[in-house]
């Protein structure tokens, strides 16, 4: 565990403050070209070094810095509009190689990966993931059903009205059902209060720079906006509750 968090604390230096900003535009233009994709590689490679101080054995960070500039040029030749995706691959594999070096370096390949499989296939790892996972997108769709009236009477009174910023709703509310499912899941129901204050800061204005939009409009969007959110706060709720029912019945 030493080696791993030593390794992460090393990528985390050189990736997100180590390296400026013109070095990710000019790797971006010239990909494997660019001078500074090899000064970012020698930088992992010292960082891992020093950090490790196995001064023996370089071997571990020389590969680790291979391994990190290959996965960067695969991020920047495919990834044409700095999406979200790639950048979670991006750090996915990173730390995949990290993990992968720190079980070579103490030698427990095969143990620990007897140890995730473990892990995994237990009930409470198994319901939690499983209740996350319903928690996000099934959710959404499951309160956008139950909403969808209020949409359309929202609509009829201000055609065409375009006040929403693209999926934010939706990002949102996932953002909000998982750290609801995670803090009843960590007995913090406190924590939800303090979550239901900060989101009663979101006001809607009772008056309109568009004449188009009639003052009802903002009313019924508040309680668009209020019913919305009891309801995914509910399901999120019932659902970490269902996981732990599950998770102490079968231990």
């Amino acid at each position: 565990m030493k080696e791993f968090l030593l390794l992460l604390l090393a990528h985390v230096l050189v990736d997100f403050y180590l390296q400026p900003t013109t070095w990710v535009v000019d790797k971006k233009e010239k990909k494997y070209k660019s001078r500074y994709l090899y000064f970012h590689i020698l930088l992992v490679i010292i960082a891992s070094y020093i950090l490790l101080h196995q001064w023996q054995n370089p071997l571990p960070a020389i590969a680790l810095g291979i391994a990190h500039g290959i996965i960067d040029l695969v991020k920047i030749s495919f990834d044409k509009k700095g999406s979200l995706t790639w950048f979670m691959a991006d750090q996915a594999a990173h730390l995949a190689t990290i993990a992968f070096t720190a079980l070579i370096l103490t030698s427990n390949i095969l143990p620990g990966f007897e140890t995730l499989i473990i892990w995994f296939n237990k009930p409470k790892t198994l319901a939690t993931l499983s209740g996350a996972m319903l928690s996000l997108t099934p959710i959404s769709f499951f309160v956008g059903i139950l909403t969808r009236p209020w949409r359309e009477e929202l609509a009829k009174l201000a055609p065409g009205a375009d006040d929403n910023l693209a999926n934010a709703g939706r990002w949102i509310g996932m953002s909000e059902r998982l750290l609801i499912f995670v803090f009843v899941l960590i007995n913090q129901y406190s924590a939800i209060g303090f979550l239901i204050a900060a989101k009663s800061l979101l006001r809607y204005n009772d008056k309109s720079t568009e004449p188009r939009i009639p003052p009802a409009y903002i009313s019924k969007k508040s309680e668009y906006v209020l019913v919305g959110t009891l309801m995914s706060y509910t399901s999120a709720i019932a659902i970490a509750l269902m996981v732990q029912i599950l998770s102490q019945k079968f231990k």
